[in-house]
Parts: structure tokens; C-alpha cells; sequence
């Protein structure tokens, strides 16, 4: 930088000197030239303007490092938001399928559809139990430890070839699902698309186990359902009906008398 400003003055002693030359006056010329005050004067101005384009480029450059610094640190934090966003999710069964599938989700296990015996061997019988319907995985850890059965756990067939030609005495599949940048899954009875703002999942009709059998949770079976292989045999475990509307304390409309119903799955 000072060999730039000894340039600058190189070139206006120049300036000067060809100014002066223009005149008569050489003594003048002389003087001005080898006077020391002139010079001194030039080179405290620059050393002044030196000093102060050194402090303007000291305050660049530790301008530039804080805005990179933040910048740093802005962009790590999106990294981490992103990541937690990346980490988050909300999971779902979907019955009658073996796959999840749709963007940003991943099968978490695949497995069989269970619940319990639809029917004891006598009328008294048929009540009791759980009533909930479970995914069990197809890949099981075993206790290796027997039990007397009180409580007991059967595959379940579809019962009606409402659910595809060739349904009837077919076992069903399930598969737990995770959709991904979610949090927080439901199933909607009476719908086959979602509320604004909801991610489908998949759609399908409302099932459950026969009225006059035990009790069972509703599920939403998938609208292309799947079937196990090597499950075609009638064992009349735990069974799936497809639900119908009854008008009557249920409002007709908005609903209709012996309607299947539709069910979706949706993400937010």
C-alpha cells in the first residue's frame, strides 16, 4: 500500500514539475523542488491516507468474519432443524396391504393381521376377550415358554368377497407404516380423501368382526387388499366383515341405510 503512495507522489512531483516548466522562472523551480517543507507536507498526507485505508480494510475484513461467522452459525442451525424435521414422523397400520408405500414412507415391519377367536363353542362364550385387532410382525422373537391359553390370538380371514373376487376365507396382511416430516396419523371413518392440510396415506372400507361374535376393533382395510400366501383354508379365526351405515340414532342423511363405509388414513 505505501509503495502506492510513493507512486502517487512520484507522479505530482512530476505534475509539478512540468507545470513549472512553463514559466520562466527557474529558480522558482529549484526551490519548489528541493524545498522540504513541500515534500514533508506530501508525505504526512499520505501517511495519513495510508493509515486510513488500513483501518477501512482492518474494519472489512472483520466485517466479512462476523457475517461469516453468523452465516456459520445460521446455516448449522438449518442443518439441525432440517435433521430434527428429517428425524420426526408419525406412524400408521395399513390393513390388507404387505408394503407401505406413497412419498416419504417407509415400512417399518410387515407382518399378519390377528385378533382373537371370533366365536367361543357355546353362546356364552362368545363374549369377553380383547377387542382390539393387532399387526403382528413376520418375523417374531419367540419366548419359548408355553402357557395354559386363556387368553388366545388368532390370524384373520376375510369373510366376504366384498373385499375382492376370490376374498372370502383369504388371510389378511397388514403393515406398520412411518410417513416421514409428520407428526401425527389418524384414520377417518366416512372418508376416502383428507381434511385440507393432510397427507393421504391410503383409503379403504371400515371392517371389524361379526356383531353377533365378539367384540373387535374397526380398521381400515386398504381398497386393494392383499392376501397371505398359502392362506386360502377356512380356519374361521379371527374374521373381517365389511361395516355398513344403520339408519336410525345414526342421522340419514347425511349417511345412507346399509352403505359400506369409507375409511382414509392421513398425515400431518
Amino acid at each position: 500500500m505505501f509503495e502506492i503512495l510513493l507512486v502517487i507522489l512520484f507522479v505530482d512531483v512530476d505534475l509539478i514539475l512540468t507545470e513549472h516548466s512553463r514559466t520562466d522562472n527557474d529558480y522558482t523551480k529549484r526551490l519548489l523542488l528541493s524545498d522540504p517543507d513541500v515534500i514533508n507536507s506530501r508525505l504526512v498526507e499520505m501517511e495519513r491516507m495510508y493509515q486510513l485505508l488500513k483501518r477501512e480494510m482492518i474494519d472489512m475484513n472483520t466485517t466479512l468474519s462476523t457475517a461469516l461467522s453468523e452465516g456459520k452459525g445460521k446455516t448449522e442451525n438449518l442443518q439441525r432443524t432440517l435433521q430434527k424435521v428429517s428425524d420426526s414422523g408419525s406412524t400408521y397400520v395399513r390393513w390388507g396391504r404387505k408394503q407401505c408405500s406413497g412419498t416419504d414412507t417407509e415400512t417399518i415391519y410387515t407382518g399378519f393381521t390377528a385378533g382373537q377367536l371370533q366365536e367361543g363353542p357355546t353362546l356364552s362364550s362368545r363374549y369377553g376377550g380383547p377387542s382390539n385387532i393387532l399387526c403382528l410382525p413376520n418375523n417374531p422373537e419367540t419366548s419359548n415358554i408355553t402357557t395354559v391359553g386363556r387368553s388366545l390370538i388368532y390370524g384373520t380371514e376375510y369373510e366376504e368377497t366384498f373385499f375382492g373376487a376370490g376374498a372370502a376365507d383369504e388371510d389378511a396382511p397388514c403393515a406398520v407404516c412411518r410417513s416421514h416430516y409428520t407428526y401425527a396419523s389418524i384414520m377417518i371413518p366416512g372418508r376416502k380423501s383428507c381434511y385440507s392440510g393432510w397427507k393421504l396415506e391410503y383409503h379403504g372400507y371400515l371392517a371389524s368382526n361379526h356383531y353377533g361374535y365378539k367384540a373387535s376393533s374397526y380398521i381400515c382395510v386398504d381398497n386393494k387388499p392383499e392376501f397371505l400366501q398359502g392362506g386360502k383354508s377356512n380356519q374361521n379365526g379371527n374374521l373381517l366383515y365389511a361395516t355398513a351405515t344403520k339408519c336410525g340414532s345414526l342421522p340419514c342423511p347425511p349417511y345412507d341405510d346399509n352403505f359400506a363405509v369409507y375409511c382414509v388414513v392421513c398425515s400431518k
